[in-house]
């Protein structure tokens, strides 16, 4: 069986949304900061940085100051269907990658509501990167098919290439430092990942095959509990005990 790739998609930075200012600003021309904004896209798809532009455009439309004017995910949505000539379905794609990779990080997201609320473009991170079909059936195989945090089976979408030590915390492209993921794991980690400073090498989303957390059903854990109350004893201590000899036999 054949399963789908996909690259890993980051969460759009959630912000809380600013006062619109509707007179421009004298200190900076809106037409000039888009032209140079384009002119420092780094993705190499002409495609993507006509979007990127449409995008700045309606979040920054003329005549309006900084912050700009909150716009809803259908404005979006349609002016870069208007400018594709038809639908197009990675619009808010190709918004997290402007924000992330182009680092247009004031571009911020309130539920489906969105504004830009500064003209600072920040450090560009490396473009996204994925797996020949070869390399990702390797991964796959590794795997056994399944989701490598939860083992759950690929749906009709296929899995997320996820780095599991994140590029970002010094993460490389090397087959071993790659795993599938699905939708619900990959957002979840990508959440738990945000703002982290732990040693990624012990991180159970990094690293599931080792430290992936054990499920035990919740009659087992209450009995668990009556018991070390009972012996006055550490239920976590117990378990570990427990397990060490079960090992050690």
């Amino acid at each position: 069986m054949t399963i789908a790739k996909r690259k890993s998609k980051a969460m759009i930075k959630q912000s809380a949304l600013l006062p619109p200012n509707p007179i421009p600003s004298p200190l900076i021309d809106r037409d000039e900061w888009i032209e140079k904004a384009a002119e420092g896209f780094i993705t190499s798809s002409q495609s993507n940085r006509k979007i990127y532009r449409v995008i700045l455009e309606t979040l920054w439309p003329r005549g309006h100051g900084i912050p700009g004017p909150v716009i809803d995910r259908d404005t979006i949505r349609e002016a870069v269907n208007t400018a594709k000539g038809k639908p197009y379905l990675d619009v808010f794609r190709r918004l997290r990658e402007l924000q992330g990779e182009e680092g247009f990080l004031g571009v911020v997201k309130q539920g489906t509501q969105y504004q830009m609320i500064n003209t600072n473009i920040y450090p560009k991170k490396t473009p996204r990167s994925h797996l020949s079909d070869e390399s990702w059936g390797r991964v796959l195989s590794h795997y056994e098919n399944v989701c490598a945090a939860c083992g759950s089976p690929a749906d009709e979408k296929g899995f997320q290439q996820d780095h599991k030590v994140p590029r970002s915390r010094g993460g490389t492209d090397e087959l071993a430092n790659w795993q599938p993921l699905c939708d619900s794991c990959n957002n979840i980690k990508s959440t738990a990942c945000r703002g982290c400073k732990e040693d990624c090498s012990k991180c159970s989303w990094a690293y599931p095959e080792y430290y992936r957390p054990i499920k035990i059903q919740g009659s087992i854990l209450r009995s668990l509990h009556q018991y070390a109350n009972a012996h006055k004893q550490d239920a976590n201590a117990l378990v570990t005990e427990w397990i060490l000899e079960k090992i050690n036999e």
